[in-house]
């Protein structure tokens, strides 16, 4: 009976198409051209279907590989014809045996593939097959190749009209005469030759099997949809990755031989049009950045410095209607760490306003420090976050509402951010501060009230860092009220224009809390102040991006 052809497919995940190639790659053939003879025989009685070939004083044969059990190396033999291949049948390397000038198989009638006899020698290769297991293979035919493998060597040989000669070549029976020629050991024929790592009977990309024999996968040279380029390996630098993308500078990936990759080729941006590193300014399209400079192929800035955006000072009469509101937010830059940070509460006039006993000008009453681990959140989701920093016992309203992020340790059970002189009338003469530093004792804010903070003590200087003011009087007798800074500016107020007491009506200051004529329930701790827009970037660049900017 002959043989139906038969669907070769060899699959591999692409992490070990290298080792695959190398594999394939390393087999070679030996081509067989001493053919002496060749029979095959397809009988009606299968007992006498069979084949015998024979190759004398072949060059193909004159360094033969060792095939038996003492090597590693398998044996098979395989018959094909124009009608198509015939079964590879491997044969067990307890069969084999040394003998005089080469090696010997011999196995009994039904074993593997019906082969009875194989002689190996230096030149010399002959076999013989009969009977079932053996699949018969019949006439007419165009060529007969016998295909002889000794672990990665095939040693083939193609009995092929006009070189062969066939005497008989009809269903039942053929007979040729040598010489041979070279076995066409052909992609797409459905049989896995020498060199492929696969052969599935076509030569049609993308199938699991391409038309180069290689397990369809990036890296093994042919392009295959969802790859842009395949280079025949996995190595990148060469302009074609080992994922099969192309390596083109502006692509925004830093492949070898670039410096940087921005993901446009626009020079001027930190990263050359040709991917290497710019030096000198730049913009990093984040209003909540200043000094921009090119920074190993970026545009890195420094973040804003974070400042005082509302305040609650309140009064120390509180006792008299239960006002505990005091409260200080700071604004900032998400991301920003104002852990270590101090909120310092400043005398600014001594003992002459508050008595024998109190603290000096430019001292402080207390200095408490903002836990480890405080980071601005984006409250605007424009880039701004806030902290709303408590006082115990002084800040109980706000407490309630939810309002505090941090309740800090202070000295009284009253007034800690102080209110100047225990007069009412007395407006200008005794004033208070506060002031902010980082964790390094830097400067950050300093706002004064009530008059002006002099320049003494170990605290006065910070109100002097610019031209001093004072924010206005605090109406805050009344609760839920505050002084709120009212530009959008993203830095500490420099004058007091920038802020509004919203409990004050015109020309009236509500001393004598009269509900009446004074606003109340304005306070917005945690939260941008009326009239503000707070906004220094976003994931989309929006803010502050030129329109043309916005596309890429």
């Amino acid at each position: 009976m002959r043989p139906t052809p038969s669907r070769t497919i060899r699959t591999a995940a692409s992490s070990l198409l290298v080792a695959i190639l190398a594999l394939a790659l390393d087999a070679h053939a030996a081509d067989l051209l001493a053919g002496k003879r060749l029979t095959l025989k397809d009988k009606a009685n299968p007992k006498q279907d069979g084949v015998s070939f024979t190759y004398r004083k072949d060059p193909g044969l004159f360094s033969i590989t060792d095939p038996t059990c003492s090597s590693s190396n398998a044996t098979s033999i395989q018959i094909v014809t124009s009608n198509g291949p015939g079964p590879q049948v491997t044969l067990p390397c307890a069969g084999w045996k040394l003998a005089s000038g080469g090696f010997r198989y011999a196995a009994k009638s039904g074993g593997a593939g019906g082969v009875r006899s194989v002689k190996l020698g230096t030149g010399t290769l002959s076999l013989r097959a009969s009977g079932p297991p053996y699949v018969a293979a019949g006439g007419p035919v165009t060529f007969v190749e016998t295909r002889f493998r000794v672990g990665s060597t095939l040693y083939c040989g193609r009995f092929e009209q006009p070189t062969s000669r066939f005497t008989k070549n009809r269903t039942d029976l053929v007979n040729a005469a040598g010489p041979t020629v070279p076995c066409q050991l052909t992609c797409g024929d459905g049989i896995l030759d020498p060199g492929e790592a696969c052969d599935d009977h076509n030569v049609v990309n993308g199938d699991g099997c391409d038309a180069n024999c290689t397990v369809t996968a990036c890296g093994n040279g042919v392009v295959t949809a969802g790859e842009a380029c395949d280079d025949g390996n996995l190595v990148g630098g060469d302009g074609c990755r080992a994922n099969c993308t192309v390596e083109d500078c502006g692509d925004g990936i830093v492949d070898p031989g670039e410096a940087c990759d921005d993901g446009n080729v626009v020079g001027g941006d930190c990263c050359s049009s040709s991917c290497a590193f710019e030096s000198g300014s730049c913009t990093d399209h984040d209003g909540c950045t200043s000094g921009d400079t090119c920074v190993a192929g970026s545009c890195v800035g420094t973040p804003l410095t974070p400042w005082v955006n509302e305040i609650d000072y309140d009064d120390n009469a509180a006792p008299l209607n239960g006002d505990r509101d005091e409260f200080v937010e700071i604004a900032g830059p998400a991301g920003t760490d104002l852990g270590g940070y101090q909120i310092v509460s400043v005398e600014g006039a001594g003992p002459s306003c508050l008595g024998t006993g109190s603290v000096n000008a430019g001292f402080a009453h207390f200095v408490t420090t903002i836990p480890n681990g405080t980071i601005l959140a984006d409250d605007t989701g424009t880039g701004i976050g806030f902290f709303v920093a408590c006082f115990s016992n002084t800040s109980t309203n706000v407490v309630a509402q939810g309002k505090c992020d941090a309740i800090l340790p202070a000295p009284s059970s009253d007034t800690n951010l102080q209110n100047g002189h225990l007069t009412n009338a007395d407006l200008f003469s005794c004033p208070d501060g506060l002031l902010v530093l980082d964790a390094d004792d830097n400067f950050v804010d300093a706002l004064g009230w009530e008059g002006t903070i002099p320049s003494v003590g170990p605290y006065g200087p910070f109100f002097h860092v610019t031209t001093p003011y004072q924010i206005p009087r605090d109406e805050g007798w009344l609760t839920r009220v505050s002084i709120e800074k009212k530009s959008s500016t993203l830095s500490r107020a420099l004058a007091a224009s920038e802020w509004v007491d919203r409990s004050e009506a015109g020309a009236l200051i509500c001393d004598g809390q009269i509900g009446l004529f004074c606003a109340s329930n304005l306070a917005t701790p945690g939260a941008a102040n009326p009239g503000q827009a707070l906004a220094c970037g976003s994931a989309c660049r929006a803010f502050l991006d030129p329109a043309v900017d916005l596309l890429d």
